[in-house]
């Protein structure tokens, strides 16, 4: 491994010493600090929680939809491909004024 580290190695009496000193090697409150002292931090971590909490995928317009599976002649679905592209699309909307 090149370059130099030094690594400290802490018992876990000497760990718990430290903590109890309050000497953990995280500090946490300065990193509060700075983030209190930019005045878009709030902004940001809002919008990068709702960033996580959005769930994957298209978002639901209009009806929600259902996958089946419908046994169509060949000829049908041929001919409602040569419509060219949506056809999927036409062919729900004329199902739907069917049904109305």
């Amino acid at each position: 491994m090149s370059g130099s580290k030094k690594i400290t190695v802490m018992t876990s009496e000497e760990m718990q010493a430290a903590i109890a000193r309050g000497e953990d090697r995280t500090d946490w409150e300065r990193v509060r600090r700075e983030a209190r002292k930019d005045p878009h931090a709030v902004k940001w971590n809002r919008k990068i929680g709702e960033l996580i909490a959005r769930k994957r995928g298209r978002p639901v317009v209009g009806e929600t939809k259902t996958a089946i599976s419908l046994r169509i002649p060949v000829s049908v679905v041929e001919r409602w491909k040569a419509t060219g592209p949506g056809w999927q699309t036409r062919m729900v909307a004329r199902l739907s004024r069917s049904v109305k």
